[in-house]
């Protein structure tokens, strides 16, 4: 009985192990979710967070990207988009649409990314734990967004 219990324990164990978390193969360290820390337009300080919205988190898996919105009151809700990476340039795109409304698929303003369209975004440094991003509005504003991996 205990050979029995204990070839069941390991199969269950190596079925765990070898489970897949990641859809669509590995993205390397732009898996996971990313907090918004802070967001410079031309050198000065973007106020991003308000009695509204507490924070901004980017999660990144297979092509799409997720902007949650946290609000107060444990609220939030999710912008949908997808992104590609061509070298050192990362990009964001939100020119989708669905019939759950359109809020759920424009990004929030004072992030000063692309409405119905891509954001090109260089990127300035990425590690496994801190990730720097630069792009250029077409009114030639240089956002600077700086992000903190979370998990």
């Amino acid at each position: 009985m205990n050979k029995l219990f204990f070839g069941i324990f390991i199969s269950l164990f190596l079925l765990v192990a070898s489970g897949c978390t990641r859809n669509n193969g590995d993205i390397g360290v732009l898996f996971g979710r990313w907090r918004v820390e802070s967001l410079k337009a031309d050198g000065e300080p973007v106020a991003l967070y308000d009695d509204e919205t507490l924070l901004y988190t980017w999660s990144f898996q297979s092509s799409l990207i997720f902007i949650t919105v946290i609000q107060p009151y444990t609220q939030y809700y999710d912008i949908r988009g997808t992104w590609s990476r061509d070298g050192d340039v990362l990009k964001l795109n939100f020119g989708y649409t669905g019939n759950d409304g359109q809020k759920y698929y424009d990004p929030p303003e004072n992030l000063h990314l692309v409405r119905d369209g891509v954001s090109d975004m260089e990127i300035k440094k990425m590690t496994s734990s801190e990730m720097l991003l630069e792009r250029v509005a077409e009114d030639g504003v240089r956002y600077v967004y700086y992000l903190k991996k979370a998990y």
